[in-house]
């Protein structure tokens, strides 16, 4: 902590361009900050990843782009900053925002796949994606129309929750009465 104190006073309040010293020494002491380990954030991971570094003592700030996400999956690197006030060895984090990583996966427009699941339903029609019961209702097979390994899994509840809701709309338009998720009865004759 001694060296990083003493490095931070030699410098002048500024923004700091050549980190390379910097994230050495903060890795070296990081555990000592209180709040440090929030957001699962380890000394180790400032190592060239450290960006928009500001001192302004007795506080120094910086962001930091984290991946996790992104082993999940994920496009986006969430950007944090963190505010490290080095008189009260105090370290606090907030999320400032994403990063796109790579392009989104395309928006699926899921009408088309519901008009024709609910043309299928009113027509009586057989088909592995519907499972038709005694009592006359039918059930979605809402998995086999949308994989779940089809995209990460927050995409999928989406496009999902957008079918869902598109299916529930053509089938109460015919007359079809939802009666849980994904199970419908036919109108009354």
């Amino acid at each position: 902590m001694t060296e990083l104190l003493d490095y931070l006073k030699s410098i002048q309040r500024s923004a700091i361009a050549d980190t390379t010293r910097l994230e050495a020494l903060l890795a070296e002491c990081w555990d000592e900050f209180d709040g440090s380990a929030e957001e699962g954030m380890a000394g180790s991971k400032l190592h060239q990843r450290m960006q928009d570094v500001g001192w302004n003592p007795p506080r120094l700030r910086f962001t930091i782009e984290r991946h996790g996400g992104t082993v999940l999956g994920s496009s986006r690197a969430e950007r944090h900053e963190w505010i490290l006030d080095v008189n009260d060895m105090t370290a606090t984090c907030a999320r400032i925002g994403y990063r796109q990583i790579r392009p989104m996966a395309p928006r699926l427009d899921v009408r088309p796949l519901a008009e024709e699941i609910v043309q299928m339903i009113v027509e009586h029609k057989v088909d592995d994606r519907l499972k038709w019961n005694d009592d006359g209702t039918v059930r979605v097979e809402i998995g086999k129309i949308i994989p779940e390994n089809s995209a990460i899994k927050p995409t999928v509840a989406g496009r999902r929750k957008r079918f869902r809701q598109m299916v529930d709309d053509l089938l109460a338009s015919a007359g079809w009465q939802s009666v849980n998720w994904n199970v419908y009865r036919p109108p009354a004759t």
